[in-house]
């Protein structure tokens, strides 16, 4: 960047927009933000109505009855920070409330607080949606809340003391209580303790038969799973033996007290809470762990990856009702190609971590981060340097080509058609390196909670499995009859010929489909399709998103095929109502008209055969009788 550029950015001040129902404050926080140079209140608000109709793309005709300045130039992408306090307006939670769905919306826009009403709960839910500040309202100078604001507008926690304690122990409802003060030493406090040495033996034989058998050779994948068993086995092995070290360091007679909220944590100088990274609090916080052992703790990454490894073996065969690309490869190549995908995936994962992303600078990256995996699994799966023969003698010059150069070269194909399909890769991406709530049926939840580890391993699956595609379609549009390639890549039952073209037809109307119908449906429908590993191979599910911009931004065909669907929906439950009515009608004029007809008149028949039938028994008999 040139040094004019960094000084007009430099220059820009920071945009703010106040949103309080008491206009008196509103007017006086507004005079102390603006008295600083590099502060600027572009709009105002006095309810959550409001906020959300300024932050539409249609501000400048929505809700005129809020102060704007300049609405032109104001839109939810050049805000830098929402101070708020909606709390009296509607509900006692309508902060938290809001913020829930400011975040939902627009997950890149920093949110303060300012409020005195705020209980311990929703105080909770607003640190676990991921407001960056929090302040009571009078309770700090006015040089120090505009820092605060600084530091909130940057995507830095920044909360003050009191309300920390409070968050705390609505997070920590299962945090460990006073015991007596004595302790008395029983028989099942031996027996504790004889299951927790076997099974620390255990453990430790199990990690040196583990390490025995890393030095031997094996394949990518049973290195993989020994590699995962060990770093799970270490981690029961440390919560063990600190549980051990907490009860052996207690005093026979000494109560086990709580620790206070306020007190000095184990980071040495560093306040959890005060911290300027979000990487170093979770959402969901359970206790303050040192480096060392949140070092040797699993994340949620690495968590995410063994979920996936333990699933691997069973999902290598398609069982969504969509053709995919890897179906041609043999069960053993799919398996070597989702490991080089994940293995790939972790390395991105750790450059972004070592290069110091932030948050608004990983939304412009998730193209160029899949493409750098697409390049490198296939040049892992393939081999940088493999080359083919050349069977066309026009080309003898060069009789040998290198395959993977040549499958680069569809890079604009492959972007358009699979890996900008990919879905919620930035929200994937914050949540692994910036501890960020996942959105998940509307609803955000926080690192560590099961919805959210779900979701997670849902998207990660869907982006293996995409970028496995990835890697093959070149080599389908290329090398897809190349001997060399049907006898070391494909499957024995689609290795002719006619199979090849077959498979390759199936993909091509699949494409067509899905861009024409599928796609506009699941906008219209406001989710999208992930094909997720499972015990039983390869499913297809459907999350939830809002896509209404997409849907905006439809045209043609696919624009066409949405009013289909709406046509559909007003259309169908009235004509259904009415078939319905009619048959209704149908069946009863079959059944009691014309049925009781039939059966009357079948009635009257057999009564007057059967009386003309008696007369003529009776007119015998008397006949005989004479």
């Amino acid at each position: 960047m040139t040094e004019q550029a960094t000084a007009s950015l430099q220059a820009q001040p920071l945009q703010f927009m106040l949103a309080d129902a008491d206009p008196i404050f509103r007017l006086g926080l507004k005079a102390c933000l603006e008295s600083v140079p590099d502060l600027e209140v572009i709009a105002e608000a006095e309810s959550p109505a409001q906020v959300l109709s300024l932050l539409s793309p249609d501000s400048e005709t929505a809700d005129t009855s809020a102060e704007t300045v300049t609405p032109s130039r104001f839109n939810a992408q050049t805000l830098d920070l929402i101070v708020m306090d909606v709390g009296s307006m509607a509900s006692p939670d309508a902060n938290a409330m809001l913020c829930q769905q400011l975040k939902a919306r627009y997950p890149d826009l920093s949110l303060f607080v300012l409020s005195n009403q705020s209980s311990p709960e929703e105080l909770a839910k607003l640190w676990q949606v991921g407001v960056e500040g929090f302040c009571g309202k009078g309770q700090v100078a006015t040089t120090d809340l505009i820092q605060r604001c600084r530091q909130a507008s940057r995507g830095q926690r920044v909360w003050e003391s009191a309300p920390k304690a409070q968050v705390q122990m609505v997070l920590q409802p299962d945090s460990p209580r006073p015991v007596p003060s004595s302790r008395e030493v029983t028989a099942f406090t031996f027996l504790r303790q004889a299951f927790m040495d076997t099974g620390l033996r255990q453990l430790e034989q199990t990690l040196s038969q583990l390490a025995e058998r890393r030095q031997q050779p094996l394949t990518q994948w049973q290195r993989a799973v020994s590699a995962g068993r060990t770093r799970e086995l270490q981690s029961v092995r440390w919560m063990v033996r600190r549980f051990l070290d907490q009860q052996q360091d207690a005093p026979p007679n000494a109560p086990q007290e709580t620790p206070e909220p306020e007190t000095a944590s184990s980071w040495g100088e560093i306040d959890p809470w005060e911290t300027d990274t979000l990487t170093a609090v979770p959402s969901r916080i359970t206790e303050v762990m040192t480096e060392h052992e949140l070092a040797t703790t699993p994340d949620i990454s690495t968590l995410l990856m063994e979920a996936l490894l333990a699933k691997l073996p069973n999902s290598l065969h398609n069982r969504t009702p969509d053709p995919l690309e890897i179906d041609i490869l043999k069960a053993q190549k799919r398996q070597e190609l989702f490991l080089i995908v994940l293995k790939r995936f972790e390395g991105v994962l750790d450059e972004l971590r070592f290069s110091q992303v932030t948050r608004s600078q990983l939304v412009s990256k998730p193209s160029q981060i899949l493409q750098d995996l697409w390049l490198g699994s296939t040049a892992d799966f393939f081999g940088k340097y493999l080359t083919l023969p050349l069977s066309n003698a026009a080309q003898a010059s060069s009789p040998e080509i290198e395959i993977v150069s040549v499958l680069a070269q569809d890079q604009g194909i492959v972007e358009a058609e699979i890996l900008s399909k990919i879905p919620l890769v930035t929200a994937l991406l914050e949540h692994l390196l910036f501890q960020a709530p996942l959105l998940v049926d509307n609803a955000l939840c926080g690192v560590g909670s099961p919805e959210a580890m779900l979701q997670a391993e849902a998207l990660l699956s869907n982006i293996v499995v995409n970028v496995a595609n990835a890697v093959i379609q070149p080599l389908l549009n290329r090398f897809a009859t190349n001997e060399i390639i049907k006898q070391s890549f494909y499957d024995r039952t689609l290795i002719s010929t006619r199979e090849i073209e077959r498979f390759r037809n199936a993909l091509s109307s699949h494409y067509r489909l899905r861009r024409w119908f599928l796609e506009p449906k699941e906008i219209f429908e406001s989710q999208y399709g992930l094909v997720i590993f499972s015990e039983s191979g390869l499913q297809k599910i459907s999350v939830y998103t809002s896509r209404d911009q997409e849907l905006k931004q439809l045209q043609g065909i696919r624009y066409l095929v949405t009013l289909g669907l709406e046509a559909r929906d007003a259309i169908a439950p009235p004509l259904r109502a009415t078939f319905t009515f009619l048959g209704r009608g149908v069946v009863y004029i079959l059944t009691q008209v014309i049925g009781r007809g039939l059966g009357l008149i079948g009635r009257g028949i057999l009564q007057g055969v059967g009386g003309t039938w008696q007369e003529l028994f009776v007119s015998r008999k008397s006949h005989q009788e004479k």
